[in-house]
């Protein structure tokens, strides 16, 4: 997907009307036995949303308090997603970059959320080299909320399989993602062992939606970010 096409994808609906993800919504907010989030620090803390698209999940971070970092691809999208944020009354600084090249630095963030991003593989680069750069902005013990695709889900018929778990797309029936190198997932325990040279204290569901045709079946991730092996003892 080039970024002129995807830039279109996010800034050709001029609408304020826009909904947070439904896994985010409960990674937050939800009670569950095997998640323990703090809801009652969100107040005041750095929150990066890692591709944040058409910034769906802003107007929830913003009500939870929280300041907001965005990065995307592209300038147009910053710009757009900033014009509809104003209208909003919501306030979010939104910078330029990748998943493997965010431009914050070191242990800047508390929280950091990718949802449907993180996967995103550059060519000359791998998902670990995405991990490696989300760890080196979040700080020690902070949250990482993501979701994951799953080897079944709808964008990977077809797809052309690469070393390591990272796949090719060639049937988006979006149109959208041919081209692009995702990193996927067939197990928790193959999702562990992916983060767990970055993260610690998994917790990982999944969602397994079909919608017409369209059959998506995600892992979605929380886990906090271990201390930097550099700076101990």
């Amino acid at each position: 997907m080039s970024e002129k096409s995807y830039s279109q994808k996010y800034t050709a609906d001029t609408s304020n009307a826009i909904y947070p993800v439904e896994f985010v919504v409960r990674a937050f907010l939800g009670t569950y036995p095997e998640l323990h989030m703090p809801k009652d620090e969100y107040n005041g803390k750095r929150i990066l949303d890692l591709g944040y698209g058409d910034g769906r999940n802003m107007p929830l971070l913003s009500n939870l308090g929280m300041k907001i970092h965005g990065v995307e691809i592209s300038k147009d999208i910053n710009w757009h997603v900033q014009e509809r944020l104003a209208i909003l009354g919501i306030q979010a600084e939104l910078k330029t970059g990748t998943n493997a090249h965010i431009p914050y630095n070191e242990s800047f963030f508390q929280y950091v959320l990718a949802c449907h991003s993180c996967y995103y593989v550059e060519p000359g680069s791998t998902f670990s080299d995405n991990l490696a750069e989300i760890a080196r902005v979040l700080e020690t013990s902070g949250f990482f909320i993501a979701s994951l695709p799953m080897s079944d889900t709808y964008i990977l018929n077809g797809a052309r399989p690469l070393p390591d778990g990272h796949y090719e797309i060639t049937n988006d029936p979006y149109g959208l993602r041919n081209g692009t190198v995702f990193r996927v997932f067939d197990s928790e325990e193959e999702i562990q062992e992916t983060l767990a040279p970055f993260f610690n204290d998994f917790c990982i569901g999944y969602c397994d939606d079909m919608f017409w045709g369209i059959h998506q079946k995600v892992w979605t991730v929380v886990c906090r970010r271990l201390k930097n092996k550099s700076s101990e003892g």
